[in-house]
């Protein structure tokens, strides 16, 4: 980042005495230089000038400030809503926005679930015997469960039975949480998933399929919630273990086969925060109506549906139509707006009036709204409302531009000038809006309590929350810039390609070495080893290093992703062991195998017979070592000075160990 430069640093007297000096150099007549001279005045006029706009040109304001990060691409952050799971109990529906409270900490339900009197009782795989997931559920303890088999006995189904037939035609959530070899926090929104897969239900003749409305776990991958939805005319039936839903893939395959630690079924995702005016936009099906959710603001009774006809919005009388829909009563507009709010909340759909002056600001009189939940109606003279949109900056707008800027640290609409975005003039309306609390809903499992009475579930958060940030301050954008700037993000040396292998999400690296060759020019190699089955590269692996690393190359550059080859190394010693270890034969030949297994030794290593020499006698069973020699088969090696030099992509492994074992009498 580029460090400023301070501009003030001379003082008036400063300023006056260099100017002075510089008179006996411009004129000779000129020798009264006492305050009195009017020339001297002069000087004293300019010199204070100059003092003053330095002052104000080494200060730069919070606009300006705002204008540099753009040109470095960022922005300060709005604030960030904490997410977690909840796991109810009890029975009934829960719509969407349905508001529950940890303390004074409200959060809201991301989606509709049915809350189902079914729990699940047992966990099997294909003959295999049955897992009881009762006692976790009752205790909260752990359980193992490899739903797909291992990488040595791979399924390609599971079922999970309940107590209970679920219900038909109505969404459930089930959240699962997984075993993972990951070794830092992951962003999985690039990950591709290396499965695809279907559900099904037992409906006494077989298996019907179901339809998955969302996984979370990206195909049984890491934790997440999986919601689904039996057919409106589905009857679960039972077989002799109970009411079985079963999940096959389809095609794919697991580099590391997933493993099951917990699960809560009648699961629904959180997030902090409390809306205080929703937009639902819903689209004219061929019978002309418009299909919709009713979600729990739409259930309190306030609403008002809007025709949309590009920015413009013309109110529509309408009424509810049987199955979810909603019947416009005057024309039949392709797309429509349903704004629901809460009167409890405030009103802002009565912000008031504007007269299209310039640089306009509305003070909103709360700090803790959700920018992105922001959504601006204005009444112009037309008497039609218009959308305008939100913007960072008004320096890409124009006088027809309806655009506004919302600044989220003290809460303010700000206007365009009309000619860098149009001035506003007519009545304003937030038709969308919701407050939230930052870093401050980052709470703890077991935090949340009930809702409203009119719901008749129990509920706990099953997972702390999570992502929960504070308005970003200028003077935090600047110092994330600063960080970011010096994380690489074209891959230009090696470094930077083993880098981007290690962080490419859902690739679960072991060890990893990019090389060159001077027969193949222009090309980069990167050999890595995973974990689990790692002798081939797993499709979806190189599908995601594909998408994560390509991007980042040069253009003329051609990346090859190879899998490790396993140099087979012989092994021959004599060693002698102390007396009282003489029962810690087994230990020696164990450690020649984590010592060739370790992480530390990666692609290309130098095998040094006195490195092996020396860490056997860190041994505490060890006495001596009288003979050690190494070797190998194959070619990927070479062989000097009874040293083993491993090729860029070879990893050794043990292959024979010819090892004799005495006991030292003496």
């Amino acid at each position: 980042m580029l460090i400023p430069e301070n501009l003030d640093q001379e003082s008036f007297e400063e300023i006056l005495q260099k100017a002075l000096k510089q008179v006996p150099l411009l004129s000779s007549q000129w020798t009264n230089l006492n305050p009195s001279d009017p020339g001297v005045m002069l000087l004293e006029l300019f010199s204070w000038y100059k003092e003053v706009q330095q002052y104000h040109l080494n200060v730069i304001g919070r606009e300006h400030e705002l204008a540099y990060l753009k040109l470095l691409g960022a922005s300060p952050r709005p604030v960030q809503p904490a997410r977690t799971c909840l796991a109810l109990t009890g029975w009934g529906k829960v719509p969407a926005g349905s508001v529950f409270y940890a303390d004074q900490i409200p959060f809201e339900t991301m989606q509709p679930v049915t809350v189902a009197k079914a729990q699940p009782t047992l966990l099997g795989r294909g003959d295999g015997p049955v897992v009881d997931c009762r006692n976790f559920l009752r205790s909260q303890g752990r359980m193992e469960f490899s739903p797909f088999g291992t990488e040595e006995n791979p399924e390609s189904s599971f079922v999970l039975y309940f107590d209970q037939p679920l219900p038909a035609g109505e969404p459930l959530g089930l959240y699962l949480q997984l075993k993972t070899t990951e070794r830092r926090s992951v962003d999985y929104t690039s990950f591709q998933s290396y499965v695809a897969f279907h559900g099904e239900y037992f409906d006494g003749a077989g298996y019907r399929p179901f339809a998955v409305l969302q996984d979370g776990t990206q195909g049984f991958f890491h934790s997440g919630l999986l919601s689904f939805q039996l057919p409106a005319d589905a009857l679960h039936q039972k077989n002799s273990q109970g009411y079985p839903v079963h999940f096959v893939v389809d095609r794919g395959s697991y580099v590391v086969a997933p493993v099951i630690t917990a699960l809560w079924f009648n699961a629904v995702e959180g997030i902090q925060k409390k809306t205080g005016c929703r937009i639902q936009r819903c689209v004219r099906s061929q019978e002309g109506s418009y299909p919709f959710v009713p979600d729990a603001l739409y259930l309190s009774g306030n609403t008002r549906v809007y025709g949309v006809e590009g920015e413009k919005r013309i109110s529509l009388p309408w009424r509810e139509g049987s199955g979810g829909v909603l019947e416009v009563l005057s024309g039949s507009p392709e797309e429509v707006e349903l704004v629901s709010w809460d009167d409890s909340m405030g009103d802002y759909q009565h912000l008031g009036e504007a007269y299209g002056l310039g640089e306009f600001t509305l003070d909103l009189q709360r700090k803790d709204l959700e920018a992105d939940s922001l959504v601006l109606y204005v009444k112009e003279s037309d008497g039609c409302w218009y959308r305008w949109r939100q913007v960072e900056d008004f320096y890409d707008s124009h006088p027809d531009s309806r655009h506004y800027r919302f600044d989220s640290q003290e809460g303010i609409l700000q206007f365009g000038d009309g000619e860098h975005g149009m001035a506003p003039e007519g009545e304003l309306a937030l038709m969308s809006w919701a407050v939230c609390q930052g870093a401050l809903g980052n709470i703890q499992p077991g935090e949340l309590q009930n809702p409203n009475s009119h719901l008749s579930v129990r509920l706990r958060n099953i997972l702390p929350a999570w992502g929960g940030q504070d308005v970003e301050t200028v003077e935090e954008c600047y110092r994330r810039v600063e960080r970011e700037f010096k994380q690489p993000c074209r891959c230009v040396t090696l470094a930077d390609f083993e880098e981007a292998v290690r962080s490419t999400p859902g690739v679960p690296v072991k060890r990893v070495r990019a090389f060159l060759r001077k027969e193949a020019p222009n090309q980069v190699f990167v050999a890595l080893e995973t974990y689990g089955d790692n002798h081939t590269l797993n499709p979806g692996c190189l599908d995601n290093l594909r998408r994560a690393v390509l991007s980042r190359v040069m253009v003329g550059t051609k990346v090859n992703f190879l899998p490790p080859s396993y140099v087979e190394l012989k092994v021959y010693a004599e060693i002698s062991l102390k007396p009282q270890q003489s029962d810690k034969r087994q230990m020696v030949y164990q450690a020649f195998s984590d010592y060739f297994e370790d992480e530390k030794i990666g692609f290309g290593a130098v095998l040094r017979k006195n490195d092996l020499l020396d860490y056997l006698y860190t041994l505490p069973c060890v006495s001596r070592v009288e003979a050690l020699d190494l070797s190998f088969s194959g070619s990927n090696a070479v062989l000097r000075n009874g040293d083993v030099f491993l090729q860029d992509h070879c990893l050794p492994a043990v292959g024979s160990l010819n090892i004799t074992i005495r006991t030292d009498e003496s």
